[in-house]
C-alpha cells in the first residue's frame, strides 16, 4: 500500500474528505442562518457542480447506473485547507 512519510495515503484522503464534508455542513448552516441572497450566500453555499451525468447500461433483467457529482463551494475548500493544516500539526 502507498505510504506517506507518516502513514497511509488513504488516511490523508479520508481526512481531506472529512474536511470537505464538515466545511460543506458549516457552509449550509451559515446559508440557513444568514441571508438567503447576496454575496455571502453565493460564496459560501452556491458552488460549482462537476461530475458525470448518470450513464445507464440496461439489459432485460439487469440495469446498471453509474454517475457522480461534486459540488465545490468556498466553505468546502476552507474545510479541506483547515483539515490539511490540522493534519500537518499532528
Amino acid at each position: 500500500m502507498a505510504e506517506g512519510k507518516n502513514g497511509s495515503i488513504w488516511f490523508y484522503i479520508v481526512i481531506l474528505i472529512v474536511g470537505a464534508v464538515i466545511g460543506s455542513v458549516i457552509g449550509g448552516l451559515i446559508g440557513q442562518i444568514g441571508p438567503k441572497e447576496g454575496w455571502v450566500h453565493d460564496i459560501l453555499v452556491q458552488g460549482v457542480n462537476m461530475g458525470l451525468e448518470p450513464a445507464k447500461m440496461g439489459l432485460d433483467f439487469f440495469t446498471l447506473t453509474f454517475g457522480f457529482t461534486f459540488k465545490l463551494t468556498l466553505s468546502s475548500v476552507l474545510g479541506i485547507v483547515i483539515a490539511g493544516l490540522i493534519l500537518k500539526k499532528v
